[in-house]
């Protein structure tokens, strides 16, 4: 099967905004989705780091090279914090994220790069809400998997300026892999670039 789209979580963005690297992400060729509630989840507190990057790198280039998707955790989650202004986004951005590949999947015969930080995400139920086709990848999979098909010159220095600013909590997401890492690196070799 091949992988037609990218979908994004929000720690990646953060990674590859503080490394100077949004634009990786387009090196693929492939559509970028950011889940309106990741988009939310990144830039609702402007002062954290990458967060103005983001925001600002989402408004020069949706709706030409990526696009922010409308969700119902969205939607849900802006209603209820209209009646509690603590509620909290924990676990939304996943949520919206597993709702937009289900949306564009549906029907089709291609499959999808979900985007994530998080290595313990492949050991927890939230695998089990998407769809066969989607490619769980981390930010440091996708690096060095582009890096692999000569997209990107240097995975591991864009690694190390995200450790730079974000400290060591990127470099043992990176090191630590999974138990799918082995499985999840052939990606690469199943992109179909956009027409």
């Amino acid at each position: 099967m091949n992988i037609s789209l990218v979908v994004t979580d929000s720690s990646p963005l953060i990674t590859l905004a503080v490394a100077g690297a949004l634009d990786v992400l387009f090196l693929p060729k492939l559509p970028v989705i950011v889940p309106d509630m990741v988009r939310h989840e990144v830039i609702q507190d402007l002062s954290k780091p990458g967060a103005t990057l983001v925001a600002e790198w989402i408004r020069q280039n949706d709706p030409r090279r990526l696009t922010v998707r409308p969700t119902e955790a969205f939607e849900e989650f802006m209603l209820l914090r209209s009646l509690n202004p603590a509620t909290k986004t924990k676990n939304r951005g996943e949520q919206a994220a597993a709702e937009v590949l289900a949306r564009e999947l549906d029907g089709q015969d291609f499959g999808a790069i979900l985007l994530f930080e998080d290595s313990a995400v492949r050991k927890t139920n939230f695998l089990t809400r998407l769809p066969d086709c989607v490619v769980v990848t981390s930010t440091s999979e996708l690096l060095f998997g582009l890096e692999s098909r000569g997209m990107l010159q240097s995975a591991q220095s864009i690694l190390d300026h995200a450790v730079d600013v974000r400290g060591n909590e990127i470099l043992i997401r990176s090191l630590a892999g999974t138990e799918n890492t082995g499985q999840v690196q052939g990606w690469a070799s199943r992109m179909r670039p956009k027409p």
